[in-house]
């Protein structure tokens, strides 16, 4: 048998020899694995047909392989189709090397080049009838994808076949390099609308006319509109937008976000709205985006950057005096009830602690704690702190303090310090559940509860001067704190806990001595606890030992001091009792009622806590409290 003189077919018959390939094999069934192929296959049949028809002289058979050299398809000649048929080639037969020998099709794969195979060239008898002429298909990452061939009878070859093969096979790529592109296009816009559907924000892509492009289902389902049907139309038809943002559409200019209200088919809505125009890099408009938030989103990240969070618990309330343990009774019965809460004290009693505590005790713990000192606030800047900003298309709207509260508690320092009219919206917006901002009209929701803080307020009502529904609205639940001087031993367990609060604080034992716990607990303290922090503070800072004595506290308060021992001193072992009692009670909450972790806490005994409690009449349930 005589060898080719090509060398791409001298190293193929070398292969089939090495293997020991039986020249008169029969032609075999090859794999198929069609996935490649699926959406590829039309494209090129379509290729095959049109080869056939175009030539003016066909005498060819135009195939096409896989990636494995498996015939997935053929078309041409009827006489050439009958011939291969008698040999036994169809549909599913490998021309692969190692099954039909050296071969044009198997070549072109391997080589990546076009190839031509006639007769003699072929290893195996069944082929030698024939000639090929085949050209690579590849994918547009270079990937070998198959070959494309034109199959003649071996003394009738067609003289153009391989340039039919190869201009057939650059036909196909340019398709396949299309569809690839068309379908990465998809894949792209797939993600940009998943991307769009998953952020917080909606968006509108409206082009150079004002045409729709894209709408996310966010700002659909926000808007109330049907994105398949608004696709396309110009904004304007879909849904007029509100005045700031056709002013920044028409002058292609961009708006940062404002609040602003839409006229949607289910009412005015309020949103944060935005415009960025889109160019090209010659500065060509293509259009601009819309972005559009639900004004609840303003609302948290206010609540988050204010720190609109309650942080005291009724277990921060130290006191055993029986006007503080009628307040916290009074407090509890608040926090599990829904009414207004107003809270009576003297400054720096501790209001907003309790403010605190009732909140995180209460069903709207979750919810913000948003303070506003009425007393603070200039009276002509007080209505738009506590009830917003009417947006326009001169001014962004903005919400005041009472819709940021929405869903928790509006903590309301001196609200005696409010106008009669200021009074009457905060009633009409407490009464109605909703806030009509000053200059709007559109009602917005309001569930805020309200804790007040005022004094005297029921004798500015009946003189006139503080509306008496207002104060009977608030006054659902009252909380009278009693002012220091009047908490007797309460002093002992304050100072006390302060001192320890301090020696975390600044990593050094800091402890009180007999005569300035006397001293302490014997001041009148005009500014209440307040003033009872600052005074320990300093003198912790100007103790050298870390034990603080009545040399080290303010003349005014040590004046007040008493020489005392613990033993001829019934009074200050009283405190220190009190002052044990408290510390048993705190380490028994913070163990969750455990006594035995509690001990450890305290660093004594299971026994020795079980003596003191009994002693101080402490039961479980109150260490679980």
């Amino acid at each position: 048998m005589a060898i080719p003189s090509l060398p791409p077919i001298q190293r193929s018959w070398a292969r089939c020899q090495a293997r020991g390939l039986d020249p008169a094999t029969s032609p075999q069934v090859g794999p198929l694995q069609p996935t490649v192929w699926l959406h590829l296959h039309p494209l090129a049949r379509s290729l095959i047909e049109d080869l056939y028809q175009f030539s003016a002289q066909p005498g060819f058979v135009a195939l096409l392989c896989n990636e494995h050299c498996t015939i997935i398809d053929l078309a041409g000649d009827p006489a050439i189709m009958d011939r291969l048929a008698q040999a036994g080639i169809s549909y599913g037969i490998s021309l692969a090397e190692d099954c039909a020998g050296a071969n044009a099709v198997d070549l072109a794969v391997r080589e990546a080049l076009p190839c031509q195979t006639s007769g003699a060239d072929h290893f195996c008898h069944w082929l030698q009838p024939f000639a090929l002429a085949a050209a690579p298909i590849f994918s547009p990452e270079g990937k070998a994808l198959g070959a494309l061939a034109a199959l003649s009878i071996a003394d009738q070859q067609h003289p153009a076949a391989l340039g039919m093969a190869i201009a057939a096979t650059q036909a196909l790529h340019h398709q396949i390099r299309a569809e690839y592109l068309l379908t990465d296009a998809n894949d792209h816009l797939s993600e940009l609308s998943a991307t769009l559907d998953a952020i917080n924000e909606g968006i509108i892509f409206v082009g150079p006319q004002g045409e729709i492009r894209r709408l996310s289902r966010r700002v659909a389902s926000m808007l109330g509109i049907n994105a398949r049907a608004a696709a396309g139309r110009p904004l304007t038809a879909v849904l007029p937008p509100p005045p700031a943002i056709a002013a920044a559409l028409r002058q292609l200019a961009p708006l940062d976000e404002q609040e602003v209200i839409w006229q949607t088919p289910n009412g005015p809505q309020a949103v944060l709205g935005g415009v960025r125009p889109v160019w090209d890099r010659s500065r060509r408009y293509l259009g601009s985006v819309i972005t559009v938030r639900p004004i609840e989103s303003v609302r948290h990240l206010v609540q988050q950057m204010v720190g609109a969070k309650a942080t005291f618990t009724f277990r921060d309330i130290i006191g055993q005096s029986e006007g503080m343990r009628q307040a916290l009774r009074q407090a509890r019965l608040a926090a599990a009830g829904r009414g207004a809460v107003l809270i009576r004290g003297e400054a720096g009693v501790g209001k907003e602690i309790f403010a605190q505590a009732i909140h995180t005790a209460s069903n709207r713990a979750q919810g913000p704690f948003v303070r506003v000192s009425c007393a603070d606030i200039p009276r002509q800047l007080l209505d738009s702190e506590l009830f917003g900003v009417e947006g326009s298309a001169q001014q962004a709207g903005r919400p005041g303090k009472l819709e940021l509260a929405h869903g928790g508690v509006i903590y309301l320092e001196s609200i005696d310090a409010l106008s009669f009219d200021q009074q009457t919206r905060l009633l009409r917006a407490i009464e109605m559940g909703s806030i009509v901002r000053p200059g709007g009209s559109r009602p917005a929701p309001l569930d805020a509860r309200v804790i007040a803080v005022g004094n005297g307020l029921e004798q500015l009502a009946q003189e006139g001067r503080f509306r008496a529904d207002l104060y009977a609205r608030l006054s659902a639940f009252v909380i009278d704190i009693p002012p220091l001087r009047q908490r007797g031993d309460d002093i002992i367990l304050l100072a006390n806990a302060l001192a320890q609060r301090l020696s975390d604080q600044t990593g050094r034992p800091i402890a009180l001595a007999p005569d300035a716990l006397a001293a302490l607990r014997a001041y009148p303290w005009p500014g209440n606890v307040r003033e009872l922090e600052v005074v320990l503070e300093q003198a912790a800072q100007s103790s050298a030992t870390g034990v603080v004595t009545a040399s080290d506290l303010p003349a005014a308060i040590a004046r007040h001091a008493t020489p005392v021992t613990l033993p001829d001193s019934p009074r200050l072992a009283e405190m220190q009792a009190l002052s044990e009692r408290d510390a048993i009670l705190r380490a028994g909450r913070a163990a969750g009622g455990r006594l035995g972790r509690a001990a450890a806490l305290l660093g004594i005994s299971r026994a020795t806590l079980w003596r003191k409690m009994q002693r101080y009449q402490i039961s479980r349930e109150e260490l679980r409290a």
